[in-house]
């Protein structure tokens, strides 16, 4: 019994770490998509004026 109580405390941190990096990057991307949006929406006003 003891042994079968440990186990899933040695696989606990091999599995919860790989949400919290995905997490991570899905907002790392949608930062990087939303500043070359707000890039893109600077450089169309600019061009937009010229008219």
């Amino acid at each position: 019994m003891a042994h079968s109580n440990t186990v899933p405390f040695q696989r606990l941190p091999s599995i919860s770490f790989k949400p919290l990096y995905t997490i991570r990057n899905f907002f790392a991307l949608l930062a990087a998509a939303w500043a070359e949006a707000k890039d893109m929406e600077q450089k169309s006003h600019k061009i937009s004026g010229n008219w």
